[in-house]
């Protein structure tokens, strides 16, 4: 499985973080793959909160796997004692029915977890041949 998810992540920084704040040049962040580094790649700083200490990131979805953002901050580095994991995964646990015909046409259910809402997100592909995603839903 290879999700496509989108989604914000807010980044909560210590309250006394000493770095400027004041606009999102201010950060860097990047999405870095625990073990395979073709998958890595830098991710958009949205939004920064001075009063609450906290940078939004655009994270545009990856492959199943481990990854950790690395966040840094203009004049200070990497601003992270621990790195921040993220684990993406989405899991298949039912497809029904297993066979069809040859000929294509057979509707299939398939069941799972943390497919997107949005039919685009969640490509189908049965041995070399596209399918046609009639409609989804989260599970």
């Amino acid at each position: 499985m290879n999700p496509v998810l989108q989604t914000d992540l807010t980044i909560t920084l210590e309250s006394g973080y000493p770095g400027s704040m004041t606009e999102t040049a201010d950060f860097t962040a990047r999405l870095e793959h625990e073990t395979d580094a073709t998958q890595n790649r830098p991710l958009y700083v949205k939004s920064i909160n001075a009063a609450s200490k906290t940078v939004v990131v655009k994270f545009s979805g990856a492959m199943s796997g481990i990854y950790y953002i690395a966040l840094e901050g203009k004049g200070i580095g990497r601003i992270d004692q621990t790195p921040l994991k993220l684990t993406v995964e989405s899991k298949v646990t039912a497809i029904a029915p297993l066979r069809g015909s040859l000929l294509g046409g057979t509707l299939v259910t398939i069941d799972g977890t943390n497919f997107s809402k949005n039919k685009l997100d969640n490509p189908v592909k049965a041995g070399n041949y596209w399918c046609l995603v009639e409609s989804t839903n989260a599970n």
